[in-house]
């Protein structure tokens, strides 16, 4: 299988980009990483880069990929997120979501902590999507508003999970492992870049795209339509692209 790589990441209108991302390849191993700091704590730019990096790190000297490797992943970013902290006398003031995608042998090995979303697409359909921890998506599941509310829900900031939060330990979620097959497509990306785009629009982009450089360039510029008379968040996003060889 060849598999394609886009990257996007933009500051909107915000004075810092919290937001990071990170790809790389350790052999035959695939790493992707996009991470959100928290706006309102004051490093989230911090916290949010040095969550890629230590997630990267640690991924990338796993003998084997699994499941339960994140387990060890998710807490080691918190250690170093609670160490960098102590450094910088800046106690709870680095916080940050953190989406992982790992590729190898035709597998891929996906968890996340917080509202950044990754979402599973195969023959131009959604089949699955994370839950975001959030107050908003919380109210969903318990039936409270609509799926279609949440995006403008004024609870959606409110994370109930989050990496770098002091005395608490690290809660994520790790999806199923999924069978690489060509007509496959994920996307990792942060709340200020799926709360300006729907996924019917992300699924017209899709059919309109022959890889994920331009399915990535129909999405941002819907989000630049869609945030032009708002103030925009910082929009970041990794589009991973399963084709033929």
């Amino acid at each position: 299988m060849h598999i394609r790589v886009s990257k996007f990441t933009s500051i909107g209108d915000r004075p810092v980009n919290e937001d990071s991302l990170l790809s790389m390849r350790v052999g035959n191993r695939l790493i992707f990483v996009v991470a959100d700091g928290l706006g309102g704590h004051g490093l989230g730019d911090v916290a949010s880069k040095l969550a890629c990096e230590t997630s990267a790190h640690l991924i990338a000297a796993i003998p084997e990929c699994g499941k339960d490797m994140f387990r060890d992943v998710y807490d080691g970013v918190q250690d170093a997120l609670l160490k960098k902290q102590a450094e910088m006398d800046a106690e709870g003031s680095m916080r940050t979501t953190l989406n992982l995608l790992v590729i190898e042998n035709s597998y891929a090995y996906w968890s996340h902590i917080g509202d950044s979303r990754t979402y599973f697409f195969e023959n131009g359909k959604i089949v699955k999507r994370t839950f975001d921890h959030s107050v908003s998506q919380m109210m969903v599941a318990l039936g409270e508003i609509q799926e279609e509310d949440l995006r403008f829900h004024e609870d959606r900031n409110r994370l109930l999970k989050v990496l770098g939060a002091q005395d608490v330990k690290p809660v994520y979620d790790a999806e199923e492992p999924v069978k690489l097959a060509p007509g496959q497509q994920f996307l990792l990306c942060s709340d200020g870049f799926w709360n300006l785009i729907t996924e019917e629009q992300m699924l017209l982009c899709l059919e309109e795209s022959d890889g994920p450089d331009i399915w990535m360039e129909n999405m941002t510029e819907l989000i630049r339509r869609n945030g032009s008379r708002q103030e925009r968040d910082n929009i970041t996003a990794i589009a991973v692209w399963i084709g033929e060889n």
